[in-house]
């Protein structure tokens, strides 16, 4: 069964063939005429397209404000707007490519290479010029972080000029880019920068009077000092109360030791009532039933103080960094591949074109041929035959009507 199919399906073949080798001339011309024709619009009517190609790398992340910084100021307290003026690798990559996409900038490309003339362009609208440019123009962004740029045109000195262009006016955008929000950053970091200095100000004034007023100036060393005083005092008492004892029962209460004794416990018993509760100040002995409280306070000051002194010192670092980037202009755009004058053609492909018009020319010959075979194998009292019978008649009646019109119009002038 298979046999049959094969050999059924190489008999169609051979008849195919067959019938298109009985109009040779016929076949030749329908293949060799449009084959004729597309070579000498491909070779001599068709120009030639060039592409001039670049490759360029974004910036690196932030501007030398930096990455670094950024994390530094996020980690500060009140500054976490600072970071966001400071902007991230990927917003510079958009910046970039909006750069490259603007049509500001395809406006200026098409002005300084005088692209309308160039492109024979007769239209009303700017806007449809700026469409044909950017159709030559392309823009891709691939993993690697890198941008790719292609421009086509009949003249590869005028791509490659081109594609430069857009490389150094979009690089010149970025530079003024970085330069006004370095500007930018730097006139809020000066505002805060002014802000914290008169907080610091501030806080240190409160510092200061709540040491004085509290004689507290280190409460650690003071703390430990207070204790050793106590205790002196204490041992001194303990001492003290010993030998009024021994002198009581030796010699009674009434002796004149015994009162100087006496009389030297009550002024012990007074120092360690006074240090308990913080009147010998200009010793510097704290008092113990204040200080924790004292502690505490004088801990979240001196926490704000140094918080607010990291802070100034910071901003004052960042404001004169922002002050250079604000006069540097440094190339952030890295040209990989500069664009060249490339003068080998990328179209048309002449070649492919030929081919694929003498395989459409091919098909069509055979079903032109194989159509001429069947219509002489068809009975002339077949419905086909018929049809195009009557196709034919109408042909001639209206053939013969134009002749008419056109001779009556011929004898009326």
């Amino acid at each position: 069964m298979e046999q049959k199919e094969n050999l059924s399906l190489f008999e169609l073949l051979l008849k195919v063939l067959n019938n298109s080798l009985r109009h040779k001339a016929l076949f030749l011309s329908i293949v060799l005429l449009p084959t004729l024709a597309m070579f000498i619009v491909v070779m001599w009517v068709m120009k030639p397209v060039f592409a001039a190609e670049a490759i360029v790398t974004p910036p690196s992340g932030k501007s030398s404000i930096g990455s670094s910084l950024g994390k530094m100021l996020e980690n500060v307290s009140g500054l976490s707007s600072v970071s966001s003026l400071l902007g991230s690798e990927d917003q510079a990559t958009n910046i970039v490519w909006t750069f490259f996409n603007s049509w500001q900038l395809h406006q200026e490309t098409i002005e300084k290479f005088g692209i309308r003339d160039h492109y024979e362009f007769d239209g009303k609208y700017q806007a449809d010029l700026l469409k044909i440019f950017r159709k030559n123009l392309t823009l891709e962004y691939n993993d690697e972080n890198m941008f790719y740029l292609r421009f086509e045109d009949e003249d590869y000195k005028l791509a490659a000029q081109i594609l430069q262009f857009i490389l150094t006016k979009s690089d010149s955008m970025y530079n003024a880019y970085n330069t006004n929000q370095a500007k930018q950053s730097r006139i809020y970091m000066d505002a805060r920068l002014k802000e914290v200095e008169h907080n610091l100000d501030s806080l240190e004034k409160v510092f200061t009077k709540f040491q004085a007023e509290n004689n507290l100036y280190d409460p650690e060393i003071q703390l430990e000092s207070t204790v050793k005083y106590l205790g002196t005092l204490q041992s001194e008492r303990d001492a003290l109360v010993q030998e009024i004892s021994y002198e009581k029962m030796q010699r009674g209460d009434q002796t004149k030791r015994y009162e100087e004794l006496s009389s030297r416990l009550k002024s012990l018993d007074a120092s360690i009532a006074e240090a308990i509760k913080g009147k010998r100040n200009k010793m510097g002995v704290l008092a113990l039933s204040k200080t924790p409280d004292l502690t505490a306070q004088y801990l979240k000051i001196e926490s704000e103080l140094k918080i607010q002194q990291t802070i100034y010192k910071f901003l004052r670092q960042q404001s004169e960094q922002l002050r250079l980037d604000e006069v540097n202009k440094p190339t952030n755009l890295v040209v990989l591949q500069p664009p060249w004058e490339n003068d080998k053609k990328v179209r048309p492909g002449r070649s492919v074109i030929l081919a694929f018009t003498m395989l459409l020319s091919g098909l069509f010959a055979v079903v032109i041929c194989n159509f001429i075979e069947f219509m002489k194998k068809l009975p002339s009292d077949s419905s086909i035959s018929r049809e195009l019978g009557n196709l034919k008649l109408l042909l001639k009646k209206q053939s013969g009507c134009d002749k008419l019109y056109w001779f009556e119009k011929t004898k009326s002038n």
